[in-house]
């Protein structure tokens, strides 16, 4: 007996070699559960966010536009509509004023009808009875300023303000704009380029070669 105990004592590991036997033990169970944990569901991934057009499409309203612009707080004030205006061409105009100035929206029938009613170009600069800012979009035309018999000048700084922060509301909504103002103000948002057209017309064969005539 005496000498089995002996020998059960000998296979007793030194302490210091024990403890590091159960170090290692343990790091490998903490090691075993830590890769069950990791193996979760994965993460999902953030829905991405689709921001909305606001541009209109035509015909527009002349009430969007003075929805729109009354949104903006710029000041807008109505005076009076009228759609019997007598011009056929015409389905509503819309009196208001921001900034003690009168500010006009009419609504054509349609882009072509309102190109062919204005006699103005692109850039040019108003002429007697014509407003200082003359605004167009699809069949919407925004005119900003007093009309009169004499040719318009150049605003004070307010109203220069006043304008582009109109036309900033007016470009996401009517672009491609198309100004005959005293001072044209940038749009944000360019005229879109014309995407160059693929002809589907058949390729023709190319012409056989003639084969030498034979010399007698």
């Amino acid at each position: 007996m005496r000498h089995s105990n002996q020998i059960a004592r000998g296979r007793r590991l030194p302490g210091g070699v024990a403890g590091f036997v159960a170090a290692i033990a343990t790091s490998l169970v903490i090691a075993c559960g830590g890769s069950n944990a990791a193996s979760g569901s994965p993460t999902p991934l953030p829905t991405p966010v689709v921001t909305p057009d606001p541009h209109l499409h035509e015909p527009v309203t002349a009430d969007q536009i003075f929805l729109a612009l009354g949104a903006a707080k710029l000041g807008l004030v109505a005076n009076n509509a009228n759609s019997e205006t007598g011009n056929p061409a015409i389905v509503k105009l819309i009196n208001a004023e921001i900034n003690n100035w009168p500010l006009r929206i009419t609504q054509y029938s349609s882009s072509a009808v309102l190109k062919r009613t204005v006699h103005w170009k692109a850039g040019e600069a108003p002429v007697g009875d014509e407003a200082p800012y003359s605004i167009a979009g699809l069949n919407i035309l925004i005119q900003f300023g007093p009309i009169s018999a004499r040719a318009p000048s150049p605003p004070d700084a307010s109203r220069q303000a006043m304008a582009a922060r109109i036309v900033a509301v007016l470009d996401p909504l009517l672009w491609p704009l198309t100004q005959h103002s005293v001072i044209d103000i940038p749009s944000r948002t360019p005229e879109p380029t014309p995407k160059p057209s693929v002809s589907t017309a058949p390729t023709k064969a190319p012409a056989k070669t003639p084969k030498p005539s034979k010399t007698p």
